[in-house]
């Protein structure tokens, strides 16, 4: 039987092979969320034919450089964070991409911007962006002011909406195929953990009758058997004499050779 820690190693182990097939996918993710790369370079034509309004690159970059796709579209994963180059060359992505390609290019035409981060979205502030349901300070929680990081619960914080757009998110695109694989990897495991303890429920019961049967039985021999044994007699020998039907030698009531020989 499984240890409660054992279990959920195992099914947190399961968990993890079935949304991160390559587990360094998830590893290179976490990587470039803490530190995103924003690369000018990777994006230096693209810049060049854009013109300086911070508004019309941020349409356009929407809007054709990075069309929408969640991360199970365009990685095959729940969550990843790309790098720059990934984004641009993926041609698609979610906020994630589209925030590393404008900040990208935005820097590259030296124009000031910063990454802003609420609960389930990320996007690129900059002089005269315009505050949206999705964008603005309300519902922020990370970002950097004034070249210093900084980390806060949100102004505006629903937990229906926030657990709506999680599932949204995470869960809805997720491949159907994938969502069966661990559904039932996840049931598998439970059904092995249950089957083990009544398996050992059972053994343990099987013991326990054993050791509440008379000694008798225990031992396996009448107590018939065992007081001629204590006498230093055998019971095969007794059972023998009595199936011929003549009372054992030496016990009551028995006859000599002599008397036998002689009436």
């Amino acid at each position: 039987m499984l240890s409660r820690r054992a279990l959920v190693f195992l099914a947190a182990a399961w968990i993890l092979v079935s949304l991160y097939p390559d587990p360094g996918l998830l590893v290179r993710s976490v990587r470039n969320a803490v530190r995103p790369r924003i690369l000018p370079e990777a994006v230096t034509s693209m810049a060049a034919a854009l013109p300086d309004d911070p508004r019309v690159v941020e349409a356009h970059v929407v809007g054709r450089l990075v069309p929408y796709a969640y991360d199970w579209q365009s990685a095959g994963v729940p969550w990843y964070f790309p790098t720059t180059e990934e984004a641009v060359a993926a041609g698609r992505g979610d906020c994630e991409s589209r925030a590393l390609v404008l900040a990208s290019i935005l820097t590259a035409k030296g124009i000031p911007n910063e990454l802003r981060l609420s609960l389930n979205h990320i996007w690129v502030d900059y002089p005269g962006k315009r505050a949206t349901a999705q964008e603005n300070a309300a519902v922020q929680v990370a970002g950097v002011e004034d070249g210093r990081f900084f980390l806060r619960w949100p102004r505006d914080f629903h937990l229906g909406r926030e657990l709506s757009d999680q599932l949204a998110i995470y869960w809805t695109p997720a491949p159907v195929w994938r969502v069966v694989s661990l559904v039932v990897g996840l049931l598998l495991v439970a059904l092995w953990n249950a089957s083990v303890r009544l398996m050992s429920a059972g053994r343990g019961a099987l013991d326990d009758t054993r050791a509440a049967a008379p000694p008798h039985r225990r031992a396996g021999r009448s107590p018939r058997c065992r007081q001629a044994a204590a006498g230093g007699r055998r019971c095969a020998l007794d059972a023998t004499v009595r199936r011929a039907g003549r009372p054992a030698i030496g016990s009551a009531g028995s006859v000599t050779p002599a008397e036998e020989t002689h009436p």
